[in-house]
């Protein structure tokens, strides 16, 4: 397959240099005063004040986050078919189960904080088979669990993470996130022009990287319809195109939390680009698996599913 034909499907709509900027959740707690105060509080309070703190805040959470909750709650009925009264105990439970996750994420800046995988025997076959000849391969995720703790799982397999994305919309919240990742030795690819970004990240997977994408927030010019919970859903696009222009493995990964505070890894069946397919054909067969690892986590998981906002009505906007 010539580069020309691995690289059609990014260039029928250019989009812009820089993609536009949405505010997913409908809350505000996404600024450097909260962030802030995990982010140093995390790494020298103790678990007993933490845990306070968790308790305390996301109390008044789910008092006051009205709007936020509803939302919440409509995630869960349109999902998994709950009643009202089931939909709003997994909402409660998702602002706690969050906490414990954010606050497992800012330990992280801690040295004396290691956390315990219960699954790397078995990681440690699924990434092997996608890593072949010394290059890396795309990891695709969604929101769900704690992506952040993927880089520790990669770092114990002697793998780099590279996390494509965006800055934060506020750039206090940006520089901690970048002290983290750099804490944890994970590379940052930012997202530019389509073009420059598919060869970044074809050079990471060719230094042997990692290449880590977020899937199931799309955009009007990077999104294909997939099914998802039974629904037409919008999932981005790019990540199946960039699996045939790097010619390397789509790996579904997931990394969740257990009730001791260990986290475990799930894994989809690895998936390659199909050179008989068109571009957009291809794309619709890869995130439609990708899609569906998703939903079966979710199912099993429904409370670190971490979506603050009605989730279909955004991506529908």
């Amino acid at each position: 397959m010539g580069e020309a034909e691995a690289i059609h499907g990014f260039r029928s709509e250019p989009p812009p240099e820089r993609r536009g900027r949405k505010k997913w959740v409908s809350h505000g707690l996404s600024n450097r005063v909260v962030y802030g105060g995990l982010h140093y509080g995390a790494r020298w309070l103790p678990m007993a004040a933490l845990n306070a703190i968790n308790v305390v805040g996301n109390s008044l959470a789910v008092t006051f986050l009205r709007r936020t909750k509803a939302g919440m709650r409509d995630n869960f009925r349109c999902a998994l078919g709950v009643s009202e009264e089931e939909a709003e105990a997994l909402a409660r439970a998702q602002f706690f189960e969050y906490g414990r996750h954010t606050i497992d994420v800012w330990r992280l800046r801690s040295e004396a904080f290691v956390p315990r995988v219960t699954t790397l025997a078995e990681d440690a076959r699924v990434i092997a088979a996608s890593r072949r000849n010394g290059r890396g391969f795309l990891l695709v995720t969604g929101h769900v669990g704690n992506w952040e703790m993927g880089a520790v799982t990669l770092r114990q397999h002697d793998l780099v993470p590279a996390v494509v994305g965006q800055a934060e919309l506020d750039p206090n919240v940006q520089e901690m996130r970048q002290q983290l990742r750099a804490r944890l030795g994970v590379e940052s690819i930012d997202i530019g022009s389509s073009m420059a970004t598919a060869f970044k990240v074809r050079a990471a997977v060719d230094r042997g990287r990692a290449v880590a994408l977020l899937v199931d927030r799309a955009y009007p010019e990077d999104r294909v319809v997939v099914p998802f919970f039974g629904k037409p859903t919008p999932f981005l696009r790019s990540p199946a195109l960039l699996a045939r222009f790097c010619g390397c493995d789509l790996l579904p990964g997931f990394f969740l939390r257990n009730g001791d505070g260990s986290y475990f890894n799930v894994w989809g069946a690895p998936l390659s680009a199909d050179p008989s397919l068109a571009p957009d054909e291809d794309a619709v067969r890869m995130m439609s698996r990708v899609a569906a690892d998703l939903e079966d986590v979710v199912r099993r998981h429904p409370t670190q599913w971490f979506n603050f906002y009605r989730f279909w009505d955004v991506l529908r906007s």
